[in-house]
């Protein structure tokens, strides 16, 4: 359902003779909502499509009827993305569009809403760590930033002004961005980048430079070791906070999908 203002705000640039797709509660669809790609979409596309857009107008036709369109967040999330969307598309957006941009954001106003009433016990967390020990174990990893140069000199006129700098930190990410690279890396375990660099940075002590630029295919890498640890499991205090997050996400789209199909089954469509 998040992917509804991506979807079909993409604005025809023909917004004359509408044509109507389908009426649902009376409702009509038209096919202004459509990217210019729908037309080389194959017929079982559009016929997902086309329950998409149902259902879709079913469920934010229930949410625009509700207490939540009296939300202050929701006019004002409302002004804003009909500021930016005619903005960048350059053109007025009309009744329907109009009304797509209000059902996405009274949906989003109604999980966020969802997300704070709903609960999880301590034996379904602990349930689900259990039972899914497997993803929380990690592997040896390394936390970097990292500068890549194409030319091994600069590597090292890089490399030594930073062993000179008495602010690592701020020095390192300077001298990234002057290059138009972020600097900053995050985690990595073995598998996920060159091995040469991964084995070099890991027996490092943390928040070190290495001391000569490591080679990959990518180019001369000055690399900065910024934390590491072994192999292990997260423990269930560790993991708790992210599996009661999933846990009530899960909750609330399992409830959103029996609203929405409860919703589609008793709604008048007509073709």
């Amino acid at each position: 359902m998040k992917k509804i203002v991506s979807i079909l705000l993409i604005i025809s640039s023909t917004l004359l003779m509408a044509k109507t797709l389908v009426t649902v509660n009376g409702h009509k669809i038209t096919d202004t909502l459509l990217s210019k790609e729908y037309a080389q979409l194959d017929e079982t596309q559009k016929s997902n499509l086309m329950e998409q857009l149902i259902k879709e107008e079913v469920l934010y036709a229930n949410l625009l009827s509700s207490p939540i369109v009296n939300n202050p967040k929701f006019q004002e999330a409302f002004n804003q993305q009909k500021a930016l969307i005619e903005k960048q598309y350059g053109k007025t957006l009309n009744k329907e569009q109009l009304r797509s941009i209000k059902g996405a954001i009274a949906l989003s106003l109604y999980q966020q809403e969802a997300f704070q009433k709903v609960t999880v016990s301590e034996q379904e967390i602990k349930d689900f760590y259990q039972n899914n020990i497997d993803k929380f174990t990690f592997p040896n990893s390394i936390e970097i930033a990292d500068i890549i140069l194409q030319d091994q000199a600069t590597a090292n006129q890089v490399l030594k002004s930073l062993q000179a700098s008495t602010n690592l930190d701020q020095d390192f990410i300077a001298q990234a961005h002057a290059r138009k690279q972020s600097g900053y890396m995050g985690w990595f375990g073995r598998e996920a980048m060159p091995a040469n660099l991964f084995d070099r940075a890991y027996k490092y002590k943390i928040k070190s430079l290495i001391n000569s630029p490591v080679k990959t295919k990518h180019g001369y890498n000055v690399v900065y070791l910024l934390n590491k640890k072994k192999a292990g499991t997260l423990s269930f205090k560790e993991a708790k906070p992210k599996i009661k997050q999933m846990l009530k996400q899960k909750k609330i789209m399992e409830e959103l999908k029996d609203k929405v199909d409860t919703l589609y089954g008793n709604a008048q469509i007509v073709y």
